[in-house]
């Protein structure tokens, strides 16, 4: 799985490319995210507003908003997003 992460004004924002058979595979894992209940060993979820997953043709863009005074870590969102390529095998 390709990605970038972008910080932004509100938090961050990751986009994520990979092959068209493994696109419903990473929607499923990112729905988990969003819902909070994903296994990604990460404390992030309690600095986050809200997760908004949007699903591209090659990939999937996901917009982490930051609660009021907080800061997301980029590195620990990394390693959730490998964390997340090795549950779907991409």
């Amino acid at each position: 799985m390709k990605h970038t992460v972008e910080k932004t004004s509100e938090g961050l924002r990751i986009s994520a490319a990979v092959d068209p058979e493994k696109l419903n595979e990473l929607l499923e894992e990112f729905a988990k995210c969003a819902a909070g209940t994903c296994s990604c060993p990460t404390p992030q979820y309690d600095k986050l507003q809200s997760i908004d997953v949007k699903a591209k043709p090659t990939g999937v863009t996901v917009e982490l908003l930051a609660k009021p005074g907080e800061v997301i870590d980029v590195a620990d969102i990394e390693q959730c997003l490998e964390h997340t390529a090795k549950q779907i095998g991409a």
